[in-house]
């Protein structure tokens, strides 16, 4: 970048054209002329400034070398950057991001365990995928998959696949069985869909009682029968009973948390925490809670180095007490709480009789839970069962 002083600016100009030196951003600035010429021509820039009699003055240079020539002498500067470029490149050559792309059925979890054992996966060399041979063991694997396509773009990797339509679910209504008594109970409602009813309302039945039996007479009454054998279907709902107890103290300990809190910071290396700084507690009793968690990590491949933040909740014990009332109280309430988790989603609570024991230093409580639930179970039949077992269990019940 240059500038021109002198009344010969335009045949100093002229005589570099002529001479095939390019210039550009041509401009006026004052008294003079500045201009841009190219760095290996400055010899004949100033031998033609030397002969319009113009004076040459270099305001400055610009361009790839010049930034280059500011480098000269910053040794540590510049092995950073080529060490930069290096590592850019090298690190450009492996995969970092896997992603699947299209399933419904077919569980992401599945397909990326099945590519890592064929050497795709976080932190692989790029060079040492073959993207058409994955793709021919991904359909070879899965055969709810019917298209497959692996595709890689820089440090990223895309499965796109397409599902084969879902079968419809099959009911073998061929092989012979019967529908048993999942529990004991008493039989509230049956309905057979297919095969013989083998109980009705009112009967009471143990866990592997036949319900519903495979074996059906085929004939008209007064005419010769013979029995075949279905695949029994039905529902079957009972009334059935569940023992509960429970205990509770009338004195108890209880953490009252005073508000006060500290922090701490960990550094995890391959799972090894390093806790440089630990805060003092000066003997007090604190609940530790992680807050932050950073796990480092180079696209989805996980650094075995985690950043971990936990704040220390500062709580006294104190000691306290809850009457006779207050314990059954929550004696029920918990008894109902766990007869609900043990219910099937088809069960229904009718009602809960507890009892209770009063101590000194405790009340226990008793009782018994009545249920309705369904207790109907398909198992395979056994040929060659006398078809009136039900008839004989049914009148012995009735007995």
């Amino acid at each position: 970048m240059i500038k021109v002083h002198g009344f010969a600016a335009e045949r100093f100009m002229n005589m570099l054209s002529y001479r095939g030196v390019y210039l550009w951003d041509v401009g006026t600035d004052g008294a003079g002329v500045k201009m841009k010429v190219p760095l290996g021509n400055m010899d004949i820039v100033s031998m033609c400034a030397e002969k319009t009699g113009c004076r040459l003055e270099v305001q400055g240079y610009g361009g790839l070398p010049a930034k280059i020539r500011r480098f000269r002498g910053r040794q540590v500067l510049t092995a950073g950057i080529l060490a930069f470029a290096v590592g850019l490149f090298f690190l450009s050559s492996f995969i970092w991001v896997i992603r699947v792309e299209g399933n419904e059925r077919v569980a992401e979890a599945d397909i990326l365990s099945y590519c890592q054992e064929l050497g795709l996966k976080p932190a692989a060399w790029k060079r040492g995928v073959d993207p058409e041979e994955i793709t021919k063991e991904i359909l070879v694997q899965f055969p709810d998959i019917s298209w497959v396509s692996v595709g890689i773009k820089g440090t990223d990797v895309t499965i796109k696949i397409a599902e084969t339509i879902e079968k419809a679910e099959v009911v073998d209504k061929e092989t012979p069985c019967d529908v048993v008594a999942t529990m004991d109970g008493v039989i509230l409602k049956i309905t057979a869909e297919r095969g013989s009813p083998q109980v009705k309302a009112g009967d009471v039945v143990k866990k592997g009682d036949v319900l519903i039996s495979s074996q059906v007479l085929i004939g008209l009454e007064g005419e010769e029968q013979h029995t075949e054998y279905v695949a029994a279907e039905g529902t079957v709902t009972a009334k059935v009973w569940q023992q509960l107890s429970a205990e509770l103290p009338l004195t108890y300990e209880e953490k009252v948390y005073t508000g006060e809190t500290k922090t701490n910071q960990i550094i995890s290396f391959w799972g090894k925490d390093a806790d440089f700084i630990q805060p003092s507690l000066d003997g007090k009793e604190a609940d530790a809670e992680i807050i932050f968690q950073k796990d480092l990590a180079l696209g989805d491949y996980k650094v075995p180095i985690s950043i971990i933040k936990e704040q220390y909740n500062i709580y006294t014990v104190e000691k306290k007490s809850r009457t006779v009332e207050e314990a059954k109280a929550e004696l029920a309430q918990t008894l109902r709480e766990k007869t609900e988790q043990d219910l099937s989603q088809y069960g229904t609570i009718d009602k809960i009789d507890v009892h209770y024991q009063e101590y000194t230093d405790c009340v226990r409580a008793e009782g018994q839970a009545e249920l309705i639930e369904r207790i109907d179970e398909k198992q395979k039949a056994e040929k060659g069962r006398d078809a009136v077992d039900g008839t004989d269990r049914e009148n012995d019940t009735d007995g």
